[in-house]
């Protein structure tokens, strides 16, 4: 083997070890991105999500499962996006339950002063008692 073409082997080497090294992802494994999802999807359940804000909490839980699934394969960069859309929509779907809940909870209280109002309406219109003459 001449020189020209150990050169020209040695070269295709550096090239496929570049492509293989730039192809694959060297990013760390996002373990904490997914922890947070995680969290954020189980707090949302907790604060009845999948009752109030069913949705935004199904959108969540979609992307926490395609994160473990990127993850499973070393796909991390795409790990990380889904983790984090899955915390945003986990988000979501929380306060939007947490929002109904003190919504109906409003509601409830305004028909307990509406109908105290109204008893007091009603005394209000009653005739007053006849007092007695004074002599």
């Amino acid at each position: 083997m001449g020189i020209t073409q150990r050169c020209a082997t040695f070269g295709a080497w550096i090239v496929i070890t570049a492509v293989t090294i730039v192809g694959c992802s060297t990013s760390k494994p996002p373990t904490d991105a997914l922890t947070r999802a995680e969290f954020s999807v189980r707090a949302a359940n907790e604060a009845r999500a999948n009752d109030l804000a069913s949705l935004d909490l199904k959108r969540a839980t979609e992307k926490l499962e395609k994160a473990k699934q990127a993850m499973a394969t070393r796909r991390y960069d795409e790990a990380r996006r889904f983790a984090e859309g899955a915390q945003v929509d986990a988000e979501l779907a929380e306060a939007k339950a947490e929002t109904a809940v003190v919504r109906r909870a409003a509601d409830d209280l305004q028909r307990r002063v509406d109908a105290v109002q109204t008893d007091a309406e009603r005394e209000s219109r009653k005739p007053l008692p006849a007092r007695p003459e004074k002599d």
